[in-house]
């Protein structure tokens, strides 16, 4: 990837988690991993992101899922 992505970019996928939840997407650190990714091919610059905003949201998946399966900490 030759070109810079001046706008931004979005790693979220709906339904997943910090942990692994009910639904087969990419968790927390997987999203994290993709921007590290970027950074380590040079489309984005360690010097570019300490004048950008990295939002990050946490929400209930991982409390429902947990709930879900009685408190279980095991995957299916």
């Amino acid at each position: 990837m030759k070109h810079k992505l001046h706008n931004g970019i979005n790693f979220a996928y709906g339904g997943s988690g910090v942990f692994d939840t009910l639904v087969n997407r990419p968790n927390m650190t997987i999203q994290i991993s993709y921007l590290e990714q970027l950074i380590k091919e040079g489309v984005y610059t360690t010097s570019s992101l300490n004048k950008s905003v990295a939002y990050l949201s946490i929400c209930g998946n991982d409390y429902t899922t947990f709930m879900i399966k009685d408190g279980s900490t095991k995957v299916n």
